[in-house]
C-alpha cells in the first residue's frame, strides 16, 4: 500500500525569521538575519544586521530592529498581517541573542 500525502496551506509558513546573533558580554558582535515568506525569496536583512553589530542586546534595540526589518513592506491588501508578524518575530530572535 501506498501512502500520498498531500500538502495543504497549513504546510508553509505564514512567516519565519532565521537568526546568527553572536553575544559576548552583552553586546553584538555579529548578526545574520534572514526572512522568509514576505517576498518569493529569502530577504536578507542587511540593514538591521549592521545596526546590531557593537549595540548592546535590550529590548530597545529588538523594537527598532524589527522596524528597521520591515522599514520598507509593501503588503499586499490580504497579507498585511504579516508584517506585525514579521515584526514580532525579529524582535523574539534579537532578544533570544541576549538570553544565551
Amino acid at each position: 500500500m501506498q501512502l500520498l500525502w498531500r500538502r495543504g496551506a497549513f504546510d508553509f509558513a505564514v512567516v519565519s525569521v532565521a537568526s546568527v546573533i553572536t553575544v559576548e558580554q552583552g553586546v553584538c558582535t555579529d548578526a545574520r538575519l534572514i526572512l522568509g515568506a514576505v517576498a518569493h525569496y529569502p530577504v536578507r536583512a542587511k540593514a538591521v544586521e549592521e545596526m546590531l553589530v557593537g549595540k548592546p542586546i535590550s529590548e530597545e534595540i529588538a523594537i527598532a530592529a524589527a522596524e528597521e526589518a520591515l522599514a520598507g513592506a509593501k503588503p499586499l491588501s490580504k497579507n498585511a498581517y504579516k508584517v506585525q508578524i514579521a515584526k514580532t518575530l525579529v524582535k523574539r530572535a534579537v532578544m533570544g541573542a541576549k538570553e544565551l
